[in-house]
């Protein structure tokens, strides 16, 4: 499905939701619906469900519709709603978008592989996908987890076509994201880190759909909000609060600046250098604690739970990013 007249509201941040467990690992869907609130009564454009930062993969195909179902009555259409969709087979991938119709808006596709397959293979999977999809499909690239480490060409062919709508792009490598967005700034192009939006939303990219906006989500849109109205020092000011939020989603033991010159040398490097990702769930479930959000940082083993002494630096994170003024 590719209906541009139909795919409008894809733009700007759309925080990832993190999925609350109880203490024995068990969905805690009223704690869902805590943290639909937090980003209801924000000036998100929408919410993502069932993203990496949702836990996606660790969930079985059943929890996984009851939290789309969860979502899509707490949401009420206040807001659309993106599902991401972690499937090993296209019709693995139809029957969940199936069972997803009327509740998400757009879905976000990403196969991951068990036997080893060539682009062409790939690419004519996502075609049936996006074609049979009653909705509009996103490409999901994420090749740190996927292992699918496609070029900005093939990325292109992907987007021009496959009939998805767009991408999300979890590579964060920016020299192929400038690639793309010359080549296809018709489709919507979603960087997975908010914080390299001032590389790519001159090119024409849509936003984000970003671990950092689960946590900040007014922040995260102030930010958006600003550099699209020109007002360019204002969303420098929100970038350098967002800034001390690295840390929470990639590594506590690091400073956020060191992190984010670090950042900016590996995603401009000419080649991907990028090729595993770390676990930010517990973190971030943390975070949204501190920020007064009922719920429990309870992840889903093997996933790492939070060393000791790791409360006290996400707090201090929040500090400086002025997301909690209390001493």
């Amino acid at each position: 499905m590719k209906d541009n007249k139909a795919t409008g509201f894809l733009t700007g941040i759309f925080p990832v939701v993190p999925t609350p467990l109880k203490h024995d690992e068990s969905l805690d869907l009223i704690g869902l619906s805590r943290c639909l609130t937090f980003y209801l009564d924000s000036p998100a454009a929408g919410v993502t469900v069932l993203g990496s930062g949702g836990e996606l993969p660790y969930l079985s195909d059943a929890e996984q519709l009851s939290v789309v179902k969860q979502a899509y009555q707490c949401v009420n259409k206040a807001k659309p709603i993106i599902v991401g969709v972690n499937a090993f087979s296209v019709h693995h991938a139809l029957d969940k978008i199936a069972a997803y119709q009327g509740m998400a808006d757009a879905v976000m596709v990403l196969f991951t592989g068990y036997y080893k397959h060539d682009f062409a293979a790939l690419k004519k999977a996502i075609k049936a996908v996006a074609e049979s999809s009653p909705v509009p499909v996103l490409y999901y690239h994420f090749p740190q987890v996927s292992g699918l480490f496609l070029n900005a060409p093939q990325l292109i062919e992907i987007l021009s076509d496959t009939g998805v709508v767009g991408m999300k792009d979890s590579a964060l490598h920016v020299k192929s994201a400038k690639m793309v967005l010359q080549h296809c700034n018709d489709s919507a192009y979603f960087s997975g880190l908010s914080l390299l939006l001032p590389e790519l939303m001159n090119q024409g990219a849509a936003g984000a759909i970003c671990p950092i906006g689960a946590i900040a989500p007014t922040l995260t849109t102030e930010f958006f909000v600003n550099w699209v109205k020109g007002d360019k020092q204002a969303a420098q000011h929100t970038h350098s609060q967002l800034t001390h939020i690295l840390p929470i989603v990639n590594n506590l033991a690091m400073s956020p600046v060191l992190q984010y010159r670090l950042l900016l040398w590996v995603t401009g490097f000419p080649i991907s250098l990028l090729k595993q990702a770390s676990s930010p769930q517990a973190a971030s479930k943390t975070a949204l604690v501190l920020l007064g959000v009922d719920i429990t940082s309870t992840v889903r083993r093997p996933l790492p739970a939070l060393k000791d002494q790791s409360n006290e630096q996400i707090l201090q994170c929040l500090k400086n990013a002025q997301l909690i003024t209390r001493t």
